[in-house]
Parts: structure tokens; C-alpha cells; sequence
């Protein structure tokens, strides 16, 4: 049984329950899941997963000023303790440096290494290509329209998110 009929069974037994909002809300989840692994699949390959890319490509642009691992985490929504997973396996595969910041020496910054460069020569078109392959069927005008409602949605629950911590401390 598909999870659309699922929640229809459901929604027939509650019939206060939004439907369109359930199925919207399940539809963005499911969907965000699959082009993460349509992603990951493209990348594989290069023996990386989203996360690393995702490190890789934000520590290059970034290579003019320090990057610490607790920026990148905020960025690729990431904890501590997943960030410091994924360096420790960046900096094993010899990607990533870490070095103490000289301005506070209980930091950590990160730099690429020459073959991290090399590396994402090599895979970005591939994950460019997978971002178009995945993003196809809806056309640029249905993509514009999707990046703004997803914005919008996207800020309206961070403003919530801001307000349930406010309410909590």
C-alpha cells in the first residue's frame, strides 16, 4: 500500500487531520531523502558521501580566511559530534588539515590539501549533473518557484524553531 493511500486510510478515520498538509510534509521528507541518496550515489564513486562533498566544496571557497568545523557544521546542519567524525575521516584520507587557530588556540581551523582540490575538480560536475538530473522534471520555472516556497517555508520554521527556544529558556 503506497504511504498516500496510508494517509488517506488515516485521514478517513480522523477526519480533523489536514490531509494536504500531511501529504506535503510527508512528500518533502521523502523526497529530500531520495535526492540525498540520488546524490550520494553520484558520489560514491569518489568514495565520498554529501556531507564530505558538501565540507570539501564550502572549505574551498572558503580558502582565503580560517574555516573552524563548528561553522561548517551550522552550514551543513551537522552536530559536533558528526563534524568531528567527518574530519577525522577527511583528514585520514590526507583532504583535510586542521590546524590550532592562531587567534584562539582552543579552535581548530581547516584547510584542503592538494588532493582534496584535485578531488573536487573531478566530482563537482558530477554532482552538478546529478542536482540537474534529479531537478529535470519540474523545468527552471518550476525550480524558481520550488527555491522560493521552500525559502519561505524554510524561514518560517526557523522562526518557529526560534521561538520554541525562547520559549524554553
Amino acid at each position: 500500500m503506497s504511504f498516500e493511500r496510508r494517509i488517506d486510510r488515516f485521514c478517513a478515520e480522523h477526519p480533523e487531520a489536514p490531509r494536504d498538509l500531511i501529504l506535503a510534509s510527508r512528500l518533502l521528507l521523502r523526497t529530500a531523502r531520495l535526492l540525498r541518496h540520488h546524490i550520494e550515489r553520484a558520489l560514491a564513486p569518489y568514495d565520498l558521501d554529501l556531507n564530505q562533498y558538501l565540507v570539501i566544496s564550502l572549505l574551498a571557497i572558503d580558502a582565503s580566511e580560517p574555516t573552524m568545523p563548528s561553522e561548517l557544521g551550522m552550514t551543513i546542519d551537522a552536530t559536533r559530534t558528526q563534524m568531528t567524525r567527518l574530519i577525522d575521516g577527511l583528514e585520514s584520507r590526507g583532504l583535510v588539515r586542521r590546524k590550532t587557530s592562531e587567534h584562539d588556540r582552543r579552535s581548530l581551523e581547516l584547510t584542503l590539501s592538494p588532493a582534496a582540490r584535485a578531488l573536487l575538480e573531478k566530482v563537482a560536475p558530477v554532482v552538478h549533473a546529478a542536482y540537474a538530473e534529479a531537478w529535470a522534471p519540474i523545468g527552471k520555472s518550476g525550480l524558481a518557484a520550488a527555491t522560493r516556497d521552500l525559502s519561505r517555508l524554510h524561514q518560517h520554521l526557523v522562526s518557529l524553531e526560534a521561538i520554541s527556544r525562547d520559549r524554553a529558556s
